[in-house]
């Protein structure tokens, strides 16, 4: 069992990481599940516009994906090697391209939205799509903000800190809350906006949320903080960032991109707008749903990438494996709550129990349930390999599962064999098995150490110039057992190496296969043992 990483000591470490997170995303979801609920005491045609709204939304915000990988990655990554000056870079430069790409998309959102919902309401009916154009013009309107918060929480949690991005999550979310009810249903002084208010409502939660991280990550005693360092672009860091993070933001991107075409083909089904509505409601109890397994990727890649860092490759596996059983354990159970409860979850989300949201939101939960263990095997596997900087599976696996396995069986089966929305909701499943095999099957083939070596200081500026037998020597001598210390510094200064922890300390030259050979063969015995007794096993 502690081959797998089943033992006890690795299991905590996963928990106690995951249970913030799952507290963060479960709030974070809020703010947007916010606004589906009180559409619905405004009605079935609310809910389907806030639907719509949200489905182009994310098409465009998934892109800050590529922000939050890369930013959790080489946080954990930097933590890992234990330098405080390698994380305050990545943080300062992260969140200048979390601004420059915020403001992209603000942009981008104002022309493309009045087109793209034009294009998913395929419905008798104009006024889902009235309603949600001004509702989504005015939520990209704050997209900078949400880009800052999500890119400081990113930071934390790949560091290790995932209480701060908690609370930072409370803040919005409570105020979302408050604020959406005054300004849909006009409490008080505040006018009566309808669905437009709950956009003003989440713009002005997301920006308390932001001041809230800048205010964190200026203070010492945070985990992660600016630092004193240059706040000038540095395109090294920009480009590990983007290198991390572009899979995972095309990787969102193909998915909602995916969610257009299917929220069409529901739409085109005899449930119309209302097959859209129960879309709608499910995807956003859905999306309550999976928090867990999502918190727990999150965990994997804190763990995969600190130990990754101090190159401690069976902590890095052992902590991949914890996760992954944490993970299905949990989703298996959150799968029986969606299948007996789904009849009063959408209730709760559609007051009016209209019977055609009903039903086609009831057998979305049922179906859908069977599909959250393959689920949780793609987020947290995906989430380990993030933890290496390795992005491209999850990518690679979500484009087969949603674009050649569920588009086609959903218009297939919806369509052409008359199965209706019932048919989209199986193409999700059969899609998500797929995902979940292809990550599995990357992670198991083992080659991501390399992929997180190969992006890192060390190799970059001193091994890619070594050999393959004398680096893998190297790498295993060398800076595996210096960095087992738990209180070891590794540090890049150009052509040197440091390794430096209280009490001494080693300083090594590596310019080319002799020299790395000299430093082995010399020693005779592994570099910078503790006199103390054998390496500490590192656990974060």
């Amino acid at each position: 069992m502690q081959r797998l990483g089943l033992d006890g000591a690795t299991v905590r470490a996963v928990w106690r990481l995951s249970l913030p997170v799952i507290g963060a995303n479960l709030l974070v979801t809020l703010v947007n599940v916010v606004d589906v609920f009180f559409a619905g005491r405004l009605g079935p045609i609310e809910v389907a516009a806030v639907g719509l709204a949200t489905t182009v939304r994310l098409l465009l915000l998934v892109l800050l994906m590529a922000i939050s990988s890369g930013a959790m990655s080489l946080a954990a990554q930097a933590r890992g090697s234990r330098d405080p000056e390698a994380l305050g870079r990545v943080a300062r430069q992260t969140m200048l391209v979390a601004v420059a790409l915020g403001l992209v998309l603000t942009a981008l959102g104002l022309l493309l939205s009045e087109p793209l919902i034009g294009f998913l309401d395929a419905s008798d009916d104009p006024r889902a799509g009235e309603i949600a154009v001004p509702y989504l013009l005015l939520l990209f309107s704050g997209t900078v903000f949400t880009a800052i918060q999500i890119a400081g929480a990113s930071l934390l949690q790949g560091a290790g800190d995932t209480v701060r991005p908690l609370l930072l999550s409370a803040l919005a979310t409570v105020s979302n809350v408050l604020f959406t009810y005054l300004l849909v249903f006009g409490v008080g002084p505040f006018p009566e906006l309808g669905v437009p208010g709950a956009a003003l409502g989440t713009v002005a939660a997301r920006a308390l949320a932001m001041a809230g991280t800048l205010w964190l990550l200026t203070r010492r005693s945070t985990l992660v903080n600016f630092g004193d360092g240059s706040w000038r672009p540095s395109w090294p860091i920009w480009r590990d960032v983007l290198a991390i993070g572009w899979p995972s933001g095309l990787q969102s991107l193909s998915y909602s991109a995916a969610g257009l075409l299917v929220m069409r083909i529901v739409t085109s089904t005899p449930s119309g707008s209302l097959g859209a509505a129960a879309l709608a409601i499910g995807l956003q109890i859905e999306s309550l749903a999976f928090m867990p397994g999502l918190a727990i990727s999150v965990a994997a890649t804190s763990l995969v990438g600190r130990a990754i860092g101090a190159w401690q490759l069976d902590d890095a596996w052992r902590a991949g494996h914890a996760a992954l059983a944490v993970g299905v354990t949990v989703m298996t159970l959150v799968a029986m709550v969606l299948f007996i409860a789904a009849e009063p979850l959408v209730r709760a989300f559609d007051p009016s129990a209209h019977p055609q949201v009903l039903r086609d939101g009831v057998s979305y939960l049922r179906i859908n349930a069977l599909g959250q263990p393959p689920l949780a095997l793609f987020f947290v596997l995906s989430g380990a390999l993030r933890g290496a900087g390795d992005t491209r599976p999850a990518l690679i696996g979500t484009l087969i599962g949603r674009w050649l396995v569920v588009l086609p069986l959903a218009w297939w089966w919806a369509l052409g064999l008359e199965w209706g929305v019932s048919g989209v909701w199986w193409a999700f499943v059969v899609g998500l098995c797929v995902q979940g095999a292809y990550v599995g099957v990357v992670w198991w083939r083992g080659t991501w150490p390399q992929v997180a070596l190969r992006r890192s200081a060390v190799y970059r500026e001193l091994l890619s110039r070594v050999p393959g037998p004398a680096r893998e020597a190297f790498l295993r001598q060398v800076r595996a057992v210096n960095m087992a210390r738990a209180d070891a510094i590794e540090r890049v200064d150009g052509a040197t190496l440091v390794y430096r922890w209280p009490g001494g300390g080693e300083r090594w030259l590596v310019v080319g296969d002799a020299l790395v050979r000299q430093a082995l063969d010399e020693r005779g015995e592994p570099l910078a043992r503790d006199p103390e007794g054998p390496p500490r096993r590192v656990l974060p």
